[in-house]
């Protein structure tokens, strides 16, 4: 018949094993420190056109398409437009500064 263990053979019974466990681990981490696999490269984040941009003020409508834009010093015409446009076809028009490709 087994006897039971005792505390200390249990205490010393674990530690064994995760000495055993730690030494497996390091073994692997070193193993692939050796020989690291390739790894995939990532696509480069697309980044804007290299030329210049100059800022306008973009009027849209709700659903966010460009009604049209006026040039970056002409704020008021644009706010204005939007909101004629808003009070004529009774749906919300609104301004954005945007970027457009310069010329």
């Amino acid at each position: 018949m087994a006897r039971r263990m005792s505390n200390r053979d249990r205490m010393e019974h674990m530690r064994a094993e995760a000495d055993a466990a730690h030494k497996e681990k390091e073994e692997e981490r070193n193993r692939r420190a050796a020989n690291p696999t390739p790894r995939a490269k990532r696509a480069a984040a697309t980044s804007k056109a290299a030329g210049k941009v100059r800022l306008v003020w973009s009027v849209r409508n709700q659903r966010g398409d460009e009604v049209s834009f006026y040039p970056y010093p002409q704020e008021a015409e644009a706010r204005a437009e939007a909101e004629r446009l808003a009070d004529e076809s009774e749906r919300a028009h609104f301004v954005t500064k945007a970027e457009k490709p310069a010329e």
